[in-house]
């Protein structure tokens, strides 16, 4: 057993998490590194500065760190430590040459803790859907997130407001411009949801569906909150939500990885 790291480099931030051995021990997010500074510099400075209490004991440059990044930019504030092993590959078949690891290793960790068929709808930058079954990618799609509709509707037209995703499920038929937003983008994109679950579904009826990313479990509530309405206990209870997938898949990754070295 030994103290390691499991990092995400995503679109907006870093996204750590400490384990020892298989074991999950606590996840923090960093905003992304800019800095005049050397890149040890840095990266020392945000460490000190963010990490839990309970991890500033262990260097950083003395931990293993399994980690997959979505932005090349930000990979190179690792370059100087030596015990970064990058994920460049899936131990998952299918799959095409642009498959982004973060998806593949999101539903790897879903399939491990799940179990397969199992359907991953990523609420972040993107909402994406990724489907597995028998440690095999099915394929997916992606469109845009939550947060991300929002502020296109905002940054690419002249008059309408900026706007903040609604607390509860908005009216369909709003009054205001504001609510209009919202109720067009939360109805649209749980409506893209609904899709393509039920399209899963009509093909592994018994599959898991797992919520995850940032806005994953506010849309995990709302897509509860809506079919409660329609009585499917079933669907409800092949449902949950997990912000910590991507981990789960690194640690699944690296015990994999690791055997067969």
């Amino acid at each position: 057993m030994a103290d390691w790291l499991a990092l995400v480099i995503g679109n907006t931030r870093w996204h750590w998490a400490w384990f020892y051995g298989g074991d999950l021990k606590q996840v923090w997010h960093t905003p992304h590194l800019s800095s005049q500074n050397p890149t040890d510099i840095a990266l020392r400075a945000v460490w000190a500065e963010q990490a839990p209490p309970q991890c500033l004991h262990l260097p950083i440059e003395c931990l293993d760190i399994w980690a997959v990044s979505v932005v090349p930019t930000q990979a190179h504030y690792l370059a100087h430590l030596p015990r970064v092993y990058w994920i460049d590959r899936a131990l998952l078949k299918g799959g095409y040459p642009t498959l982004g690891l973060d998806r593949v290793t999101t539903l790897m960790g879903a399939g491990h803790q799940y179990g397969w068929p199992v359907l991953v709808i990523d609420g972040g930058t993107a909402l994406t859907f990724t489907a597995g079954a028998e440690g095999t990618f099915m394929g997916g799609a992606i469109l845009l997130g939550v947060r991300s509709h929002l502020a296109a509707l905002h940054d690419y037209t002249a008059a309408l407001p900026s706007v903040d995703p609604p607390v509860g499920l908005p009216h369909p038929w709003a009054s205001d411009t504001p609510n209009a937003i919202q109720g067009g983008v939360l109805l649209s994109t749980l409506a893209s949801i609904d899709h393509f679950i039920e399209s899963w579904r009509q093909r592994y009826p018994q599959t898991a569906i797992v919520f995850t990313g940032g806005d994953g479990a506010y849309l995990y509530q709302l897509y509860r909150q809506q079919q409660s309405t329609k009585q499917n206990q079933a669907l409800q209870n092949r449902t949950w939500s997990n912000p910590n997938l991507m981990f789960l898949g690194i640690c699944a990754y690296r015990s994999e990885a690791t055997r067969l070295l």
